[in-house]
C-alpha cells in the first residue's frame, strides 16, 4: 500500500450520529431543567443561572462533538479530544492497535471496537472516532499501519518497558471486562431466580439480594481473574 494514497486520512464524527448529539442535547435542556423551572421555592436568580449552566454545558458537549477528530499528515498523527489535543510524531509512536471497547455493554450503540495510539513510553491517546460505528476499524488500522512504518525513521526500535505496560493494561481491562459481563448476566439470573422463589411463596430471597450477587460476582470474577493475569 502507497503511503502517498495513504495519506493524509481524517476521521470526524458522522453526520447521522452528529444529529443524535443535537437530538440529545434537545431532550436534555428541558429534562435537565425541569426541576429547576417547576420548584416555586428556587429564586428566580438561580432559575437563571442554573439554566444558562445547562445551557453552556450541552453547547460545549455539541461543540466538543463536532470539533472532534483524528487525522494523519506526513509528520505524525492529531487527535483533538472533548478537552485537549494530542500529536505524535511518527517516530514517536510505539504502537497503533484496534481493541474491544470495555464500554460497550453499558449503552445503546456505543462502539465494540475502538482504536489507541501508544507514545514510546506505552502511554495511549484514543484515536478519536476511529472506531466501528463511524469506519472500517481494520482497514483504517492497517492503512495508519503503512504510514507509520514507512515514516518512522530507519532509527526507530521497540521499546520492551512500552510493551510490558500495554501488556499490563490490557490484562487490567480484560479482566474488569470479564468481571462486567459476568456481573450483567447475574443480574438476569437474580432476578429470575427472585421470581421463580416469589411466586412459589417462597421468602428464601429478598429483594436485595438481586443488587447483592452482581457486587459479589464481579469482585470474585474480577480479583479471579487479575491473580491468574499477574501469575501468567
Amino acid at each position: 500500500m502507497d503511503t502517498q494514497r495513504v495519506l493524509p486520512r481524517e476521521y470526524r464524527i458522522r453526520s447521522g450520529r452528529l444529529a443524535a448529539v443535537y437530538l440529545a442535547a434537545g431532550v436534555g435542556l428541558p429534562t435537565a431543567g425541569l426541576p429547576i423551572w417547576t420548584e416555586e421555592d428556587i429564586p428566580g436568580w438561580v432559575r437563571t443561572l442554573g439554566t444558562l449552566l445547562l445551557l453552556a454545558l450541552l453547547g460545549w458537549l455539541v461543540l466538543a462533538a463536532r470539533s472532534s477528530s483524528t487525522s494523519a499528515d506526513l509528520k505524525g498523527i492529531r487527535v483533538r479530544g472533548m478537552v485537549r489535543s494530542r500529536r505524535l510524531a511518527w517516530e514517536d509512536i510505539h504502537d497503533l492497535r484496534a481493541v474491544p471497547n470495555p464500554s460497550a455493554a453499558m449503552g445503546q450503540g456505543q462502539p465494540r471496537i475502538i482504536s489507541y495510539m501508544y507514545g514510546r513510553d506505552g502511554r495511549r491517546v484514543q484515536l478519536m472516532y476511529l472506531d466501528d460505528n463511524h469506519v472500517a476499524v481494520d482497514r483504517e488500522i492497517a492503512a495508519l499501519r503503512v504510514a507509520w512504518e514507512r515514516h518512522r525513521g530507519d532509527g526507530w526500535s521497540p521499546n520492551a518497558a512500552a510493551d510490558r505496560r500495554i501488556d499490563s493494561r490490557s490484562r487490567r481491562e480484560g479482566s474488569l471486562l470479564r468481571a462486567l459481563s459476568w456481573a450483567l448476566m447475574s443480574v438476569l439470573a437474580a432476578v429470575v431466580l427472585f421470581l421463580v422463589l416469589l411466586f412459589t411463596d417462597s421468602d428464601a430471597m429478598s429483594p436485595e439480594w438481586i443488587l447483592i450477587i452482581p457486587v459479589v460476582v464481579f469482585l470474585v470474577v474480577w480479583i479471579g481473574s487479575s491473580l491468574r493475569g499477574r501469575n501468567q
